[in-house]
């Protein structure tokens, strides 16, 4: 099996986008991700950028499943181009029958109201409909891993050109033992709505009688948390980079009217060329370890107006920026107690920040910003664009690239 390394290099060749060739990237302020290929008109699989989705119906209605074989050579024939050459083969992994295994075992099917809430189908789309979808449209490759609600497969369209995507499965019967079927509804339907390179992408999803599927932008270099983990802690000029991608994708969702509600490493992916994806939309658990106690992996996070039952802004997400940035350069969450979960409570409601490790020796300018960050007050949390002009953002920002909030 080709290894991941491998896998990187072909998918970092490639082109996904439908765009001509020479043509700049979605975002005018970020540089150009990648070396233009020599295959003419092959399209982008992985990019930098928020890529379009190449499953949209252009004409914005529902159509008869058609491939995208067909569809690509509409588009070369209506612009006169050549037709698309082949594409590198990669290697998907060996698929290990697991959709199947679950799928006689895991979950029942579910009537009424929610049979209906839960028939998810982005080809019927109000805003962004897209093809037909069905298991059958593709080539199943190596297990990803695993959520609260099914497992996430590395996949191919059996079509041309053949993309490759993650598809995550979420059975229906226990969205409903959750009672989440609202929520899950409405957080699928917002996310395939969201463009930023910085946020995975959700192509398309479809559903059977007792599953629902999730195509997702397949992120190169897997799981941030994982890295975390072997790592035990980021350095600061690593951290700093991340902080300032975080720091953009949620101005977009703010601006968007989404708030997060749960950042934190385990729901963060990287993409193929090292750039951080928020992955996590409230739909899923993505639970790599038990690195936490349940109940502490996500109150680690929480600002103290949670914890205390207040009501909340997108200034949560504000907190749990600072949390994440605390965890990155030292290891572990700053209000962390491990043997007692009223104790995690009480210091997050008096703000109990210390800097006291002696192993980690940190800047002034991350403390200065983590601190302001942290604040009990949600009003008096430094405002994400200060985040993205903050000395210790600016200091470790990449040359070439320009924060639009930033100038």
């Amino acid at each position: 099996m080709t290894s991941m390394g491998s896998l990187t290099r072909q998918i970092s060749q490639l082109d996904i986008s439908n765009k001509k060739p020479g043509a700049t990237a979605s975002s005018s302020t970020r540089p150009p991700a990648l070396k233009q290929p020599t295959q003419p008109n092959v399209t982008k699989l992985l990019t930098k950028f928020a890529a379009p989705n190449p499953f949209t119906n252009a004409s914005n209605k529902p159509t008869n499943p058609s491939s995208l074989r067909n569809q690509a050579q509409a588009t070369t024939s209506t612009s006169s181009k050549p037709a698309l050459t082949a594409q590198p083969s990669i290697d998907i992994g060996s698929y290990d029958g697991g959709l199947e295994l679950d799928n006689e075992k895991r979950g029942e099917r579910v009537y009424g109201e929610a049979a209906e809430e839960l028939a998810l189908d982005s080809s019927v789309s109000r805003k962004c409909p897209t093809r037909e979808w069905t298991l059958h449209d593709f080539d199943m490759g190596r297990p990803l891993g695993k959520g609260k609600f099914g497992r996430v497969y590395m996949v191919r369209t059996k079509a041309e050109p053949k993309y490759i995507v993650a598809l995550k499965t979420l059975y229906k019967s226990e969205i409903v033992q959750s009672k989440v079927e609202k929520q899950i509804r409405r957080e699928i339907e917002i996310q395939q709505n969201l463009r930023h390179p910085n946020v995975l992408r959700l192509y398309g999803y479809f559903h059977d009688e007792k599953r629902i599927f999730l195509m997702l932008e397949f992120a190169g270099k897997g799981e941030l948390y994982k890295q975390l983990s072997k790592l035990h802690r980021f350095s600061e000029r690593r951290s700093s980079r991340y902080i300032d991608q975080m720091a953009d994708a949620l101005i977009y969702l703010h601006g968007k009217h989404v708030i997060h509600r749960d950042i934190k490493p385990e729901n963060l992916l990287l993409g193929i060329n090292g750039e951080l994806k928020i992955g996590d939309f409230g739909w899923s658990v993505h639970a790599p370890g038990n690195r936490r106690m349940t109940l502490c992996g996500t109150l680690d996070y929480l600002p103290p107006e949670m914890v205390e039952g207040k009501e909340h802004t997108e200034k949560v997400d504000y907190w749990a920026l600072g949390v994440l940035t605390y965890e990155f350069v030292c290891g572990f969450p700053p209000f962390e107690d491990r043997n007692s979960v009223n104790n995690t409570y009480r210091r997050i409601a008096k703000v109990d920040l210390k800097f006291e490790d002696k192993e980690v020796r940190l800047s002034e300018e991350v403390k200065d910003l983590i601190t302001r960050l942290l604040r009990y007050d949600p009003q008096k949390r430094i405002p994400l664009t200060e985040v993205q002009k903050h000395p210790w953002i600016v200091r470790y920002r990449p040359k070439g690239v320009v924060r639009d909030s930033a100038t």
